[in-house]
């Protein structure tokens, strides 16, 4: 494979910032094939994304997880030593209430491993989860609560991490009917 030049290259010149007013969240044990990581990419783009879709096991789906606009920020973080980088991916979102629903999923969801898409707001997705690693709930960084004042956000946030060698976009379908 050759290096490529690369321009600026924005689509009609779009590049919004942010995520979609929603992710979508499944049990990473409830994913019964990953898509595929570039096996002999030809071309830097091929370097750059996943291959197929995620495919659910019997009666698994993915969820939607409605967020706060302008609350929700997605970053991927170069870590490691020389000769030994990879990378960790950051979702943070705020759900806005405290409602027995929101209580029961940081509930369910604390310990677990997860699998995660994030649409970014020029509508590529980001699959956080591999056969290999999980997303996982990482802490709530705005804290979770009613806030002080009657003025004051209340809800919960959310942190979630994905650690993984690669970053790829994914270009699949986000299955939320039940698999068979």
């Amino acid at each position: 494979m050759d290096l490529m030049s690369i321009d600026k290259n924005l689509d009609n010149g779009s590049n919004m910032g942010g995520i979609a007013q929603y992710i979508y969240l499944a049990f990473h044990k409830d994913i019964k094939t990953w898509p595929t990581e570039p096996l002999a990419p030809t071309t830097i783009e091929d370097l750059g994304e996943l291959t197929g879709d995620v495919v659910m096991n019997t009666g698994k789906r993915f969820f939607e997880m409605y967020l706060t606009d302008d609350t929700g920020d997605f970053k991927i973080e170069a870590v490691g030593e020389t000769d030994g980088k990879s990378f960790v991916m950051h979702l943070t979102i705020f759900h806005p209430g405290l409602q027995k629903k929101i209580l029961g999923f940081m509930n369910a969801t604390k310990n677990e491993n997860l699998a995660i898409i994030v649409v970014d707001n020029e509508g590529q997705q980001f699959l956080m989860g591999s056969p290999l690693r999980p997303a996982i709930f990482n802490g709530s960084p705005d804290a979770n609560g009613t806030g002080k004042e009657t003025s004051a956000r209340r809800g919960m946030s959310f942190e979630f991490i994905f650690k993984c060698k690669n970053v790829y976009a994914y270009p699949g379908s986000i299955p939320l009917t039940p698999g068979i």
